[in-house]
């Protein structure tokens, strides 16, 4: 699930998940998801001098009452384009996306022990710059996430297979933070020229994810969104995912 920094804590979407005997994932966004991309109101350098601490404590408050584990990943994909923490942005520079970071473990850590960070950039590819600059350390990181989605070949993105969109940025966490769980925090594919092709992708996607023993779990953005990147969007591959999941639960 997804809120933006005014939000408030959606404490019925997490008991819904917890009733589901399983642990909430939350994206917390420094942002307003409804305006326009640049935002300079929530540049990097403002949020580091403190200008959304009251927001920051809220959450942080909000977080301790529910009292159960959280899983939080905080302004994602920092090394894109696309958003006003981006690098680059606004102005933004990696030493200040790495400030921020510590200001808000420091603030949500202090009061809610049962959040876990999940420090997520996006894979290298089209639109994306080296990440590993933008890692705070992992003092302040629980776990490593990874986003990255097969556009397709449309104007400014061409085809490429899970293991081109992968497998480089997974070494690059790998030697960035050897001792932290991997999770593909976000990963989605267009339909291909043929109906199989989705289905070869997924079937990819799932040899990547299998050949490295430290990525303990993914999200699946499961959206007819920009493109149609559900893993059912035909019975092809729906098969090739149902045959992935099986075989990569029982590794």
């Amino acid at each position: 699930m997804y809120a933006s920094i005014n939000d408030q804590l959606p404490v019925a979407a997490l008991d819904l998940v917890r009733g589901s005997a399983a642990t909430p994932f939350l994206t917390l966004e420094p942002w307003n998801p409804h305006a326009e991309q640049n935002q300079s109101e929530f540049a990097l350098g403002r949020i580091a001098a403190g200008q959304y601490d009251a927001a920051l404590h809220r959450w942080a408050s909000q977080l301790a009452a529910w009292k159960h584990p959280v899983l939080l990943r905080f302004a994602q994909e920092m090394n894109g384009s696309w958003y006003p923490w981006s690098i680059g942005v606004n102005g933004n520079t990696a030493t200040e996306y790495r400030d921020v970071w510590e200001r808000v473990h420091a603030i949500v850590s202090k009061k809610a022990a049962n959040v876990s960070f999940v420090w997520a950039p996006n894979a290298i590819t089209e639109g994306t710059t080296d990440f590993t600059n933008c890692y705070p350390g992992a003092e302040f990181v629980d776990y490593l996430g990874l986003d990255g989605y097969n556009w397709g070949a449309i104007p400014g993105h061409q085809w490429q297979s899970a293991d081109k969109l992968f497998s480089q940025s997974i070494a690059a966490l790998d030697r960035l933070a050897p001792d932290l769980p991997i999770q593909v925090t976000e990963v989605g594919c267009a339909e291909g020229d043929q109906p199989e092709r989705k289905a070869e992708w997924i079937q990819d996607f799932f040899t990547v994810i299998e050949a490295n023993d430290r990525v303990s779990g993914f999200v699946w953005f499961q959206m007819d969104k920009e493109r149609d990147w559900r893993f059912n969007s035909s019975p092809e591959s729906t098969a090739a995912f149902r045959e992935g999941l099986s075989q990569w639960m029982r590794r």
